[in-house]
């Protein structure tokens, strides 16, 4: 055990020796030692890192920061983000360092902080290691690489805490972008002299350019086992087990409990639900609801004034319902729907009392959970195929205003499920529902694991489905090892000039810059803002936007890179501590009623394109499958990736690439992604 943490923590493993590792197995050896280390753990699980950063901007007294370079448990932009808050601190990097500089360096970790305290370290030994902060005339290679790196860590410490300029916003000036960044400069002004949000911005962007069926994205979870134990089940027996289980791990689950509110016709908002209520629908193969069964929530009582044929008349009326307007447009059709429900209730002959349990039981009905069940043919070709081919929500529609719909696959004997969760993109977002499913699967188990298609097998072939208003939904399946090599050689030679680790999403999106239809397309790419809130609850995107094409360098290819690398860590770290463009963008937008995002979206829409991006590239590194949402604003479609590391049927790994957008677009994507791939080491000049 002691031997593989200080494995995790050493950069260089060759200096654990075994007097190391036998005096940490000592301490673990001591009663108690597992529990305390445990206990820890918890602590930090339960560490609110807005509040210590509020906390720590009160200290103003000198202090020092030491920082291993490699550190691979806490990579070293959480050291420039650290710096950023601290007031007063300086920077120490040790390079060819891990977690901790004063085990694995540790004379030059003494002189560090002897030089700091302003003592002369006369007791310690003359190593080059201390030469590091200038490279003397005759100074060998490797201390001269020392030197150099130690440089470029301090130069990208002083770029990640640089001064906010909404004009990076803009690389292309015309009449509209002109036109969006006045605005912006306004609601800065606005927002100084005390205006205030009415919620957060992107969930306010959500609400307006999120609101349609193609809008919403899907997680799945494979081979779930539902039953515990195996034993012969009937059909029946498996859906009344599964919506059984389902609700009681959704109650636990508070990130389950929001649905859609329609009161504002020019922004959907979220609202919680108190209920977890789940209905099991039935579609025809062209859309049409056929019936609903409700399962509602039965850990309180109610509808005490309504009985069994009141209640069925409900459901009934529901399904009328949505029949007559399945073809309304998303954005209005639920809206529609829940009006017309209301007015049949005012017609019912019941008391007043009644009336109101009435209405109440219809709004459960609508933001109730739905799911649809499905049973595999293992008699087919394709089993593998139909087993992982995407559900075309688009024809079987939430009839109300729930946050989910849920497709699951029963297998034939009904032994295992796979679990397809389209999530609403306005109350919840990819990264917290992709935390709910590995939590599901943790607690239910797998029967084993996925296996996807060998690439180049007929099962592997993309698929492709219309989803209405001439958008559709493609998935393809790559093989990522070119990329994944690729980065790892960049980060083991060029970490330090990059500020930072490259990416797998940076090097997809530079990759994808150099095909003919993308090279002159700005990027948007969704960042997680966990880190920054105190709160679950609070947890929200921020938005990272680049240009590729602005690093090119023709003449040497990985200079460029470099350089754009060196940019996208940048946004990155600053978005993810609220501190870039982009962040503050949505935040001043949040400010402006929404009849400014429809000015914009019809009158200026290459021109928020420009500051928003017009292509969308997300990723899951867990999700087991990923779906694409689309925004209005991506007018050149958007990219959902999950793992990449999805293990094949003939011993080999890929990753699921989803796509969603027009026709055309679809096809450039597919071409892009499959050039990526292919030519990554290419386009740095890299030898695998």
């Amino acid at each position: 055990m002691a031997w593989l943490v200080l494995k995790q923590a050493f950069h260089d493993e060759t200096r654990i020796d075994d007097e190391m590792v036998q005096e940490y197995g000592g301490v673990l050896r001591q009663e108690f030692a597992k529990e305390c280390i445990v206990a820890c753990a918890r602590q930090i699980t339960d560490f609110r890192l807005r509040a210590f950063h509020e906390n720590i901007k009160d200290i103003d007294i000198p202090s020092l920061i030491i920082w291993g370079g490699n550190d691979t448990i806490v990579e070293l932009p959480e050291a420039y983000r650290f710096q950023s808050v601290l007031k007063n601190s300086q920077l120490e990097v040790i390079p060819d360092c891990g977690h901790t500089p004063q085990e694995e360096k540790p004379l030059l970790t003494a002189r560090k902080l002897a030089a700091f305290l302003g003592v002369e370290a006369r007791e310690l030994p003359p190593v080059v290691e201390a030469e590091v902060e200038a490279e003397p005339a005759g100074a060998t290679q490797e201390e001269g690489t020392i030197s150099r790196s130690v440089n470029q860590f301090k130069q990208a410490s002083s770029e990640y805490i640089r001064k906010l300029r909404m004009s990076r916003l803009v690389d292309r000036w015309t009449l509209g972008t002109a036109i969006i960044f006045c605005f912006i400069k306004i609601l800065q002004v606005l927002k100084k002299i005390g205006f205030k949000a009415e919620e957060n911005g992107w969930r306010k962007a959500t609400g307006i350019f999120l609101r349609r069926e193609h809008s919403k994205f899907i997680l799945a979870s494979f081979r779930l086992n539902y039953l515990r134990e195996k034993r012969e089940v009937s059909l029946a027996e498996a859906k009344t087990l599964l919506v059984t289980r389902l609700a009681d791990f959704l109650r636990q689950n508070p990130a389950c409990h929001w649905t859609l509110d329609w009161s504002r016709r020019a922004m959907l908002q979220r609202r919680k639900i108190f209920f977890t209520d789940i209905i099991e629908a039935e579609f025809d193969n062209d859309g049409v609801l056929v019936k609903l069964v409700p399962h509602l929530d039965q850990s309180r009582e109610s509808f005490y004034g309504l009985n069994e044929e009141i209640l069925q008349h409900a459901v009934e009326q529901t399904v009328r319902v949505y029949n007559e307007n399945r073809l309304v447009e998303d954005h209005k059709r639920a809206w529609v729907i829940d009006k017309k429900l209301k007015r049949w209730t005012r017609k019912y002959k019941l008391s007043f009392a009644g009336k109101q349990e009435l209405r109440l039981l219809l709004d459960r009905i609508l933001n109730a959970t739905i799911i649809q069940f499905e049973v595999l043919d293992d008699s087919s070709k394709s089993f593998l195929r139909s087993r992982l081919s995407t559900p075309n929500l688009g024809r079987k529609k939430h009839p109300g205003s729930g946050l989910m719909n849920i497709v699951c696959r029963f297998t034939p004997d009904y032994q295992e499920a796979d679990l397809w969760f389209q999530h609403h993109h306005v109350p919840v977002d990819g990264m917290p529902m992709q935390e709910m499913l590995e939590k599901l699967k943790a607690e239910w188990g797998e029967v084993g694991p996925i296996l996807y298609p060998a690439l180049g097998s007929k099962d592997a072939k993309p698929e492709i489905f219309y989803l209405g208003d001439r958008i559709f939904r493609a998935r393809m399946y790559v093989d990522f090892d070119k990329v994944i090599n690729v980065r790892r050689k960049v980060n083991e030679k060029y970490y330090a000039e990059m500020g930072g680790p490259a990416s797998i999403a940076s090097i997809i999106i530079w990759g994808m810059a150099h095909s003919k239809f993308f090279a002159d397309k700005k990027y948007l790419f969704p960042v997680d803002t966990a880190s920054i809130v105190d709160f679950e609850a609070d947890r929200n995107i921020s938005l990272l936007t680049i240009r590729p094409q602005r690093f090119f360098d023709e003449r040497n290819p990985m200079e460029g890179f470099l350089k754009f690398q060196r940019e996208f860590n940048h946004r990155l770290l600053a978005t993810r501590m609220g501190k870039s463009e982009s962040h503050e963008m949505l935040e001043l937008y949040s400010i402006a009623h929404p009849l400014f995002y429809y000015i914009a979206k019809y009158f200026m829409p290459k021109a928020l394109g420009e500051i928003l991006g017009s292509v969308g590239v997300t990723i899951i590194k867990n999700a087991e499958m990923f779906v694409s949402p689309l925004t209005e604003i991506q007018l050149n479609g958007f990219m959902a990736i999950g793992n990449l590391k999805m293990q094949t049927e003939d011993g080999k790994t890929l990753g699921a690439v989803s796509i969603c957008g027009s026709r055309a677009h679809i096809k450039e994507y597919i071409k892009a992604v499959d050039f990526l791939t292919a030519n990554c080491d290419k386009l740095l000049g890299i030898k695998l």
